[in-house]
């Protein structure tokens, strides 16, 4: 039970990047079937989760959306080949879920801004450091499982740091508990 919730949370980037590839494919048919009420459906499901990093994506010249569709779909596939070798991978592991995490987090912080005044007294050119949650349920959980997988590959690299620091320690130890006597004349 513990491997497959840990494969799940390992997945977690790959939902991510799964998601956008979903929104691309809803521009994409959106284009190609403008009437189809299943694909304003899909196109405004996932807006809200993804729209700032996508059409920021987009913006890019030379990017179209077969081409982001194409990207998204090669990074959620990588997200699976990370996710099945986690040990092996891990600098790539954690480069991949912290991009995915950075993105929902951007998406949301900048969603949030369309406000017209705050509640509460502000310093003026002040930064809110607050963490604007997704209004979407699938944004919530997209949010819980990139942030979780963030946690795992920092959990891993601070057991590997300790593992390596017991082996180093061991190492010096041996060192100076030699026996000095054989080395005197």
């Amino acid at each position: 039970m513990r491997a497959l919730v840990l494969v799940f949370v390992r997945l977690g980037p790959t939902f991510v990047y799964a998601a956008g590839a979903i929104f691309a494919a809803s521009i994409i048919l959106l284009a190609m079937f403008p009437s189809s009420p299943f694909t304003w459906w899909l196109y405004l499901m996932i807006r809200p989760v993804l729209r700032l990093p996508m059409f920021t994506l987009l913006g890019i010249p030379g990017m179209d959306p077969w081409l982001l569709l194409s990207a998204l779909v090669s990074l959620a596939v990588a997200g699976v080949f990370l996710a099945r070798n986690p040990k092996r991978y891990l600098r790539a592991r954690f480069v991949h879920a912290h991009i995915a995490l950075l993105a929902l987090i951007s998406a949301n912080t900048w969603a949030s801004r369309a406000e017209a005044s705050s509640l509460g007294p502000s310093v003026p050119g002040g930064i809110d450091w607050t963490l604007a949650m997704p209004a979407t349920m699938l944004g919530t959980v997209l949010m819980a499982i990139a942030a979780l997988s963030c946690l795992s590959c920092h959990s891993e690299i601070v057991r590997r740091i300790r593992r390596n620091g017991k082996v180093a320690r061991l190492k010096f130890t041996n060192l100076t508990s030699c026996d000095c006597r054989l080395l005197q004349p």
